[in-house]
């Protein structure tokens, strides 16, 4: 039996906000709309970048087609890149329970429908990138969460295998996160970080966590067996 666990990247283990803001306000300033209040684009996130990009752009009167979206969003995705990253960081404890996750045999992999590029650079930076045994954001396969499909391709390529008892969990802290994974059959553990824990509570998850060195805790309780 072997062990995987996945984890969701923006609001799950990092907080990347303000390199998100920074970039989109950069962009709605060149074509002459105000910028956006941090929680304003906190609520815009879990969808990817399109989506983020249509969002914003929404939120200001415009309502782009998609031809010009995709221009926007490779825009956008630029000036996100530029910053490099500077102000995304970890939420607290989460490095000490992703070592603690591979010390005690958990595989662990990343499933964001942010795109891949970004989400390897932040890893990198932030000096966790060697924990995860794959790194798949959105454009990793064809479908994003909270289709299941994301989540079967990156099991897929960890060699999950369901028939030999192994385990799977999902830890995310948006709906399209546990339903990705009520789709794919896995677990799942939502976080709340960035949401209320009665927000969180709504997702249905199997559990939900306020703080990183309660993961653990929570992950037994879901995966015993059940009496």
């Amino acid at each position: 039996m072997a062990k995987f666990i996945m984890f969701d990247l923006d609001g799950t283990l990092i907080d990347g906000v303000d390199d998100l803001l920074f970039a989109m306000n950069e962009l709605l300033g060149v074509h002459d709309l105000a910028p956006l209040a941090r929680h304003d684009l906190e609520a815009m996130l879990g969808d990817g970048t399109w989506m983020l990009t249509k969002r914003a752009f929404t939120a200001r009167g415009k309502t782009p087609d998609d031809a010009t979206l995709d221009k926007l969003n490779i825009d956008f995705n630029a000036r996100y890149r530029a910053t490099d990253y500077a102000h995304t960081r970890l939420y607290d404890n989460a490095e000490a329970t992703l070592r603690n996750l591979a010390k005690d045999g958990w595989t662990i992999a990343l499933a964001s429908n942010k795109p891949t590029a970004p989400c390897e650079r932040i890893l990198e930076n932030l000096g966790i990138s060697d924990l995860f045994a794959v790194i798949a954001g959105g454009d990793a396969t064809t479908v994003k969460k909270p289709d299941g499909g994301h989540l079967r391709f990156v099991l897929g390529k960890l060699g999950y295998n369901a028939a030999n008892g192994d385990i799977a969990v999902m830890v995310g802290d948006h709906a399209n996160d546990i339903n990705a994974a009520r789709d794919a059959g896995t677990h799942a553990i939502a976080v709340a970080f960035e949401v209320s824990a009665d927000r969180a509570n709504t997702l249905n998850a199997d559990a939900v966590v306020t703080d990183y060195t309660n993961l653990v805790r929570a992950i037994d309780h879901i995966i015993q067996p059940k009496g």
